[in-house]
């Protein structure tokens, strides 16, 4: 089991600007105190392969690597430790489809953008144990 580790850097992965910044604000209320935020996939990669990472959020709909194709990426990649992964989306119908399509085996938390820091910390508790 994946263990959520707040004194690790956190990582947001959306190919837009205003939703980095958003869920950056959202897991600092969380409680993380470094947060680096990427617009691409292959970004996404090289931060993870050059730091250590508490957890990481991603975006279900990215171009041109999709965040369930970033998150098969990283599960593959023998240079990234284990992470644990959110994966957003604010298609309500995507996000089904990914869990229906075996995401649910590669992230570990699955939430409808837009979110509050009560509804992630909710999923986390449920997911992790210990506080939100």
């Amino acid at each position: 089991m994946k263990v959520l580790d707040r004194t690790l850097p956190a990582l947001v992965v959306d190919d837009s600007r205003t939703m980095c910044s958003i869920m950056s604000r959202v897991l600092g209320q969380l409680g993380f105190l470094e947060i680096d935020q990427v617009t691409e996939g292959l970004d996404a990669l090289n931060k993870l392969k050059s730091k250590r990472y508490g957890l990481v959020i991603i975006d279900l709909e990215m171009n041109p690597i999709s965040g369930a194709e970033l998150i098969r990426l990283i599960g593959t990649d023998r240079e990234i430790p284990p992470v644990p992964v959110v994966l957003t989306s604010a298609n309500r119908s995507a996000i089904a489809k990914a869990v229906a399509n075996a995401e649910r085996e590669i992230a570990d938390v699955y939430i409808l953008k837009p979110f509050t820091a009560e509804m992630l910390g909710v999923k986390f508790r449920n997911v992790f144990g210990g506080p939100n």
